[in-house]
């Protein structure tokens, strides 16, 4: 009998042998997509609003006041800009800027307090230079934030923000294209995404930013709540028109943020939408908050905490561009050394980070690397085997459609 049970045992332990085996060479691509590039937790972006080319002096005097340069004072000392470069980018290598710019020349917001200086920002070659290398460098995306910003009245809260002031969409569409052909002249091509003015337009707003083929925009301004009282799509990108325009939400007030709100965006792996304003000293007297001047201690407090994160800092078209792969590709006929993906997104070939377990590569150590052919023959190679959680490790690929093979 003894006999007999020490049989058994040693069949079943040779059978545990060979499962065990089986369990740790998977039949087919462990594959999946991740919300982020990178695998990042979430996307952050500063976003800077109406950096333009205009000042502002109390006493109209050739120079602007101490936070009353809006941009016009390009990139000379003393200038919001440097200001800006010197005491936050400069320290913060890793930090991206969109910066929303009025592209005409910027109204005044009441008819008896203009700006100094105010012109478009194609005025002349020095400005068109500058507001072009800014747009160059990889750091930074300039933005569509209107062509005037709005119609002065006699008092501040009488002013008409600019896509309030429609009435029709014909009409918004016509101010928007003059508005894109002065961008074109300063940056040799229309841009990619925008903002309204002041968070506030009617109802032919959203149609004439969808029939004026921008590829993302914000709308909506509501700093992430921690209460759970808004639901959770709010703080989520979308897509709205017939063109579907990327819609980006925004999260997190410059000043008034606190840790329990950036760790629930990164738990919930939605955007660190940061929103500012590129100056504080308006013409009618106001402060506008909040605004890189005022806040630069908190902005330089927030990084230090996000430096500690798992984030992809961004732009907001490059957030738009990974939403739209994210969202409209689809992997199947998922094989030991292939798999498909169906695409169906209007961006041309936009990156994709898929999440590969190396064990289903049959990658034994950390050292090997595999290859992979693009439906398209072009071959992305040494693409490393390193355990990055869980024997797992993410690669991007361009988005097409069609065959991707392992090689």
């Amino acid at each position: 009998m003894k006999a007999l049970s020490d049989k058994i045992k040693k069949k079943y332990s040779q059978f545990r042998k060979v499962f065990t085996h089986l369990q740790d060479e998977p039949k087919r691509l462990i594959i999946e997509k991740t919300k982020w590039l990178n695998n990042a937790d979430s996307p952050v972006m500063l976003m800077i609003d109406d950096l333009t080319n205009a000042w502002y002096s109390r006493n109209s005097s050739k120079v602007w006041d101490r936070g009353g340069d809006w941009g016009g004072g390009l990139d000379k000392d003393e200038s919001t800009f440097s200001f800006l470069s010197k005491n936050l980018l400069y320290d913060f290598s890793e930090v991206k800027v969109t910066f929303f710019s009025i592209v005409g020349k910027m109204n005044q917001f009441t008819y008896h307090s203009p700006f100094t200086f105010a012109e478009p920002l194609n005025f002349n070659s020095e400005t068109k230079s500058f507001f072009r290398k800014l747009n160059n460098n990889e750091r930074f995306e300039v933005a569509y934030h209107g062509y005037n910003h709005g119609n002065p009245r006699e008092t501040i809260e009488n002013f008409v923000q600019e896509w309030k002031s429609f009435g029709s969409v014909g009409e918004a569409c016509e101010q928007i294209r003059k508005g894109k052909e002065i961008f074109k002249n300063v940056f040799g091509k229309y841009p990619n995404g925008g903002k309204y003015g002041g968070w506030q337009y009617n109802e032919f707003a959203d149609e004439s930013i969808d029939r004026s083929n921008f590829l993302w925009w914000c709308r909506d301004w509501m700093p992430r709540d921690v209460r759970n009282i808004i639901r959770d799509s709010y703080y989520e990108p979308q897509l709205f028109g017939k063109n579907l325009v990327v819609a980006l939400p925004s999260t997190v007030h410059g000043f008034y943020w606190n840790k329990k709100q950036i760790d629930t965006l990164l738990r919930k792996k939605q955007m660190v939408s940061i929103e500012e304003h590129i100056a504080p000293i308006r013409p009618d007297g106001l402060i506008q908050a909040p605004n890189v001047i005022e806040d630069i201690n908190e902005l330089r407090r927030l990084f230090n905490y996000l430096r500690k994160k798992n984030v992809w800092y961004a732009t907001g078209t490059e957030i738009a561009e990974y939403f739209i792969a994210f969202s409209f590709t689809t992997i199947y006929d998922i094989k030991k050394d292939s798999f498909k993906i169906r695409y169906t997104g209007h961006v041309p070939s936009p990156i994709l980070t898929l999440i590969l377990d190396r064990r289903s590569l049959g990658c034994k150590s950390d050292s090997e690397s595999v290859n992979i052919l693009l439906p398209d023959g072009n071959e992305l190679d040494n693409i490393s085997c390193l355990d990055h959680k869980e024997d797992s490790f993410y690669v991007n690929i361009p988005v097409q459609n069609g065959t991707y093979r392992i090689i």
